[in-house]
């Protein structure tokens, strides 16, 4: 009888391969590892090789960026003496370098406006070309370098040493025209808060030199009062509260004096209306302690007159309020009127206005507060006599008349108070007269006007 085969001795056909192909399957195999092996080491090749040209082009660039440093401190090293100088006659150089520099990104904003306020002393017009050409600026730096004038400061121009910003007028002038233009090209790029605006975020810092903010915007302010677009001027009160409080002691005064028709009287009325009541309301709520109130008095003392009478309810009710609330308010208005650091027209407005109703007032009534109305009546102490009234000028005589029935309320009232008067007069006339060393150089009273002429001291 025939052996059947073993099954290890009749292979399947997959075995028959490997047994007859063992060779080509050898070499397939070590044919495909080193394929692999190659293309990865073809890949780890182009990954050095990355690497290396990202790090070649990495060192070119530091090397242009290097290059590029020491060629422009060459460049600036060569025209920094130019850009030292002082002087009218060197203006028109310094422009010319000014302007190349900072086009040519060699300056740096903060250093470019630098040379450009300097620069700005001698031609303010230069200075303003550059500050437009100069981008990233800084406006905290551009609000720093605005300098009121005594007109400003004060509502009166007098040559004394307190004054001597008002050199600078034509380069603060310059300033506030930029703003503006900034303030325009920033509303059209739609990054407002990133242009001129962007002061008005801090309101406390703000309310530590409103006068000057007032005065920085007031150009634009203006001219959006001017063309009546209302939208524009919405849209900036809406910004911050800083933003309506500058609006607010701008447009105040923002009368131009056109003729208008009866429709927009009224509407011009209601416009200054709204504004004045949101200003007392700012100013006598809690976000506005007692030195901004102080500093908010000054700003609208010194624009009283063009206030056409919008503050006259304000400053009355600032001399009839507690002096917790308004002690340092009353310091400065003391000290403003002592020394006649108020435009004389203006402060026969005030006195008529404000000051002899609210102490003939405050006289009749029984109830105020004595120790207020002894410094309000030292405070009327400060201000001029109303002139003797001739027949014709009814306006005069009801003025002399007002005063007169205050003085006689102030001796009805009682000794106390009509002696307190009388000190204050005498004291004030010695004061001006003898002012302490320190007050000197703001002493309005004896100090020349503008026109070179002395200015006689104001004897209430």
């Amino acid at each position: 009888m025939a052996e059947t085969p073993a099954a290890h001795d009749n292979p399947s056909r997959l075995g028959r391969f490997i047994q007859n192909y063992s060779g080509f399957l050898s070499s397939f195999v070590i044919g495909v590892a080193g394929l692999v092996a190659t293309s990865i080491w073809q890949f780890r090749q182009a990954q050095n090789a990355e690497r290396q040209q990202l790090s070649e082009q990495a060192i070119a660039r530091t090397k242009a960026d290097n290059d590029w440093r020491i060629a422009r401190a060459e460049i600036l090293g060569k025209n920094l003496s130019v850009l030292s100088q002082q002087g009218p006659q060197t203006a028109d150089q310094r422009f010319g370098v000014l302007l190349s520099l900072s086009r040519g990104n060699i300056l740096d904003p903060e250093l470019a406006v630098s040379y450009a306020l300097e620069l700005g002393r001698d031609n303010p017009t230069y200075m303003r070309v550059v500050l437009a050409g100069t981008a990233n600026k800084n406006y905290t730096q551009l609000e720093q370098a605005f300098a009121l004038t005594c007109m400003q400061r004060f509502g009166v121009e007098k040559r004394a040493e307190v004054c001597k910003d008002d050199k600078l007028a034509d380069r603060s002038e310059a300033i506030a025209q930029l703003m503006a233009d900034e303030m325009d090209a920033s509303i059209a790029s739609g990054e407002v808060k990133k242009g001129p605006l962007g002061l008005l975020r801090d309101e406390r810092a703000l309310q530590a030199h409103p006068t000057k903010m007032a005065w920085l915007f007031e150009t634009y302010l203006q001219n959006l009062y001017e063309r009546r677009q209302w939208n524009d001027i919405a849209r900036f009160e809406e910004f911050s509260p800083g933003a309506r409080l500058v609006a607010a002691l701008v447009l105040a005064t923002a009368r131009t004096g056109e003729m208008v028709t009866s429709g927009e009287e009224d509407m011009l009325k209601k416009f200054h209306a709204e504004r004045r009541h949101w200003l007392a309301g700012y100013m006598f709520g809690r976000t506005c302690d007692p030195e901004c109130r102080g500093k908010l008095m000054q700003a609208m003392l010194s624009s009283y007159g063009e206030a056409q009478g919008d503050y006259d309810e304000v400053f009355k009710r600032l001399l009839t309020a507690p002096r917790n609330e308004t002690g340092t308010a009353l310091a400065h208005l003391h000290a403003r009127l002592l020394w006649c650091q108020v435009d004389a027209d203006d402060l026969a407005e005030f006195r008529d206005r404000v000051l002899v109703p609210t102490v003939t007032a405050a006289c009749a009534d029984p109830k105020f507060d004595a120790g207020l109305l002894e410094d309000l009546a030292a405070m009327v102490a400060l201000v001029p006599e109303p002139s003797p009234a001739s027949t014709e000028d009814v306006s005069a005589a009801k003025d002399a008349a007002a005063w007169k029935q205050m003085t006689a309320a102030l001796e009805k009232r009682g000794d106390r108070f009509h002696k307190a008067f009388s000190n204050r007069l005498a004291r004030a006339r010695h004061d001006r007269a003898n002012p302490p060393a320190m007050m000197k150089k703001q002493n309005f009273c004896t100090a020349q006007t503008v026109d070179g002429t002395e200015a006689s001291e104001l004897k209430p």
